[in-house]
């Protein structure tokens, strides 16, 4: 492993001038210009789709891993974008295309991605964390309750540790 991440320089520096041969240098030097341009406007558009769905998840109450999951490959891919090279381009391809990204998820891990989707959803509902938008545990029901409160204490002044019985006035409430 270390030594794909010495060579993966310099395979980006042979990718630019092989293409610099095959084309010219001004068609590089516009290709590598083009894609930082769209790897740093890919990045601010993942950036702001982010907090907008950061945003709406705390309105709503549930957070869609979902979403995020596609806001974070635009990220990643806008990160490969800005770097020069076309093997970071074909990357960042990969990263884009849903169909791709879960190709390589399934090449890379192994075995099923939707199984390991699911262990992770188990995961998170077991840790709290809300997944979707089925996940209906804190839904709002309208009701509204409110009261005044007492404290209630012994002749001598010391708190009571028993608590005192609620009271209910149904001519208040009517």
């Amino acid at each position: 492993m270390k030594w794909l991440l010495f060579l993966y320089p310099w395979l980006e520096l042979w990718s630019l001038i092989e293409l610099g041969a095959q084309t010219s240098a001004t068609s590089t030097m516009l290709w590598v210009l083009c894609a930082g341009v769209l790897g740093i406007g890919l990045f601010r558009l993942a950036g702001r789709q982010t907090l907008e769905h950061l945003q709406q998840a705390q309105r709503e109450g549930v957070l869609s891993q979902q979403l995020l999951m596609g806001n974070v490959a635009q990220l990643i891919a806008g990160v490969l974008l800005i770097i020069p090279g076309l093997i970071s381009d074909a990357l960042a391809l990969v990263a884009l295309l849903a169909p791709l990204r879960i190709l390589l998820v399934k090449l890379l891990v192994g075995g099923s991605a939707a199984a390991q989707y699911s262990d992770y959803q188990a995961q998170c509902e077991l840790s709290g964390f809300h997944t979707g938008p089925g996940d209906n545990r804190f839904e709002d029901d309208g009701v509204t309750l409110e009261g005044e409160f007492e404290p209630v204490s012994n002749t001598d002044g010391a708190e009571s540790e028993t608590a005192a019985p609620l009271e209910h006035h149904s001519s208040e409430l009517d």
